[in-house]
């Protein structure tokens, strides 16, 4: 057998008792077959104990309260410590890796559930790379489970059966999605944007079953013409800043509407619903981070949208060298998920999902980095993306709800994932002129949407005006949102009508 996993999955160790969380709570402990049979023919004390905290017919441990009736005290396993780690069952032993299977191939990954699985992928700078390798279950700390290999039951048949020539296809599709979703020359969400309108054509070719068009159709979003067309197209969602707030609204309804797993993410998600999508409180935040001062009021200011777009434009500015983490996050749902596609036939809900998971977790980020007055850290990520994998991912009922409605709602359609990725830079701008040391003056119109700006330069050459043609040498702007907020541009390229890409 063959596995793929993470290069780093083998850095894995459970820190036990000394995890903020407990994968020994909050969900049902299913008991596999072998499992069941050798606690019920365990006797004395604990054999006792082992019978009266089982259901065999559910072949489910009895909960106590919320905590798995053998974590003790010290939140350890009290299994593990009187009978060993190898009579763990396949749900204990398997835990926090994920396994897919595809004939002679297992691919192993380290579900964000865990907090200590997270806190390694998350610091992780460099890309995400996989390895394969020939091995066995055990080499692979696992236990034989038989995988769940479709979930999308409500779309078709549901018929365990590999599509072979759809999965060499998908595999390798999945490697261009790799490098889309993984080029650091484009910002994060215009990869989401890429792969998602990539996936959306190659479902259509699935639909038609025309596999041979699928990876010409994927490459050819890496071709620099295709990409300058995708940029036009991504132009007409920038900045509708009043569409992206309604939609992100209803998707975390959306998310409140699933089964509870734990309580820390149904606080997470209950803040960032206020904070984000209630004016007061965002406001009140805003003004608590210094990013609108209390007392330029008025109608203006306390513009409930202006916020919203201020603290989606603030927070991305301020995290932008940590990018590389919602990178990881989608690369980690595709790994996990997209070649499920070769059994179900339905990609386009797996990319939609990674994709969607990203905007909900940037979402949560912006509102608990506002609660934080301007702070966000590494081990906040960790926190916000560990519960939101908790909730989705570990829960087969909120898991099915999801696809379904990725599947087949009409708000999640292209159309309004791709509104929702598009930037906003608040477009009502007051602009301030820094630069001053030489003679002359710069004088700023905003010009375009995004982060286009016409430029005018009037130097000390007679008074004469001078369009900035060519390179803007030095240019220094401060502008202002209601905040004070510097941008500076150094050798940057203009084109023939002045624009400057700050």
């Amino acid at each position: 057998m063959n596995y793929r996993t993470a290069s780093f999955y083998r850095e894995f160790q459970c820190i036990g008792g000394v995890c903020e969380d407990s994968c020994c709570e909050n969900w049902e402990i299913d008991l596999d077959e072998a499992s069941l049979k050798n606690y019920m023919k365990q006797e004395g004390e604990f054999g006792k104990r082992l019978k009266d905290n089982t259901r065999v017919k559910e072949k489910q441990f009895i909960l106590n309260g919320t905590r798995c009736p053998f974590l003790n005290q010290e939140n350890l396993c009290d299994i593990y410590i009187e009978m060993g780690e190898e009579n763990l069952c396949e749900t204990c032993t398997n835990f926090p890796r994920h396994i897919e299977e595809f004939d002679n191939l297992k691919e192993v990954s380290l579900t964000m559930s865990c907090p200590e699985a997270s806190r390694i992928m998350l610091a992780k700078k460099e890309k995400m790379t996989f390895e394969c390798m020939e091995g066995t279950d055990e080499e692979y700390g696992l236990k034989h489970i038989l995988p769940v290999k479709s979930f999308a039951f409500w779309k078709k048949q549901h018929v365990n059966k590999l599509d072979k020539p759809l999965f060499d296809i998908l595999f390798a599709l999945r490697e261009q999605i790799y490098a889309i979703l993984q080029n650091r020359n484009m910002p994060i969400g215009r990869r989401a944007a890429v792969i998602l309108l990539g996936a959306g054509e190659v479902q259509k070719l699935i639909d038609q079953n025309d596999y041979s068009q699928i990876m010409e159709k994927m490459v050819s979003y890496k071709d620099p013409e295709k990409i300058d067309s995708l940029n036009t197209l991504f132009e007409k969602y920038e900045n509708r800043v009043a569409e992206k707030e309604a939609w992100m609204k209803q998707i975390l309804n959306m998310y409140e509407g699933l089964e509870t797993i734990k309580e820390e993410w149904t606080t997470i998600l209950h803040e960032g619903m206020s904070i984000m999508h209630s004016g007061e409180d965002m406001k009140t935040m805003l003004i608590a981070s210094g990013l609108v001062k209390e007392e330029e009021s008025g109608e203006e200011i306390s513009s409930f949208l202006r916020n919203y777009a201020i603290a989606y434009q603030e927070f991305q500015h301020y995290y932008q060298e940590k990018e590389y983490e919602f990178e990881h996050i989608m690369v980690y749902y595709i790994f996990n998920y997209f070649l499920g596609g070769a059994y179900d036939h339905d990609i386009f809900t797996k990319v939609k999902f990674a994709v969607v998971s990203y905007l909900v977790i940037l979402e949560l980020d912006i509102s608990v980095w506002l609660k934080q007055q301007k702070e966000f850290i590494y081990e906040d990520q960790v926190l916000v993306a560990h519960a939101y994998s908790k909730e989705v991912e570990h829960s087969y009922n909120n898991y099915e709800s999801l696809q379904l409605v990725l599947s087949a709602h009409p708000i999640l359609d292209m159309e309004h994932i791709l509104l929702a990725i598009a930037k906003l830079m608040f477009i009502f701008l007051r602009l301030y002129i820094l630069y001053s040391s030489i003679t002359g003056t710069f004088a700023l119109l905003v010009a375009r949407s995004g982060t286009k700006f016409a430029a005018n330069c009037s130097l000390s050459t007679g008074g004469s005006k001078a369009p900035v043609y060519g390179i803007c040498t030095i240019c220094t702007i401060q502008y202002t949102i209601s905040i004070s907020f510097a941008i500076t541009c150094m050798e940057k390229k203009v084109d023939k009508q002045g624009m400057c890409d700050i």
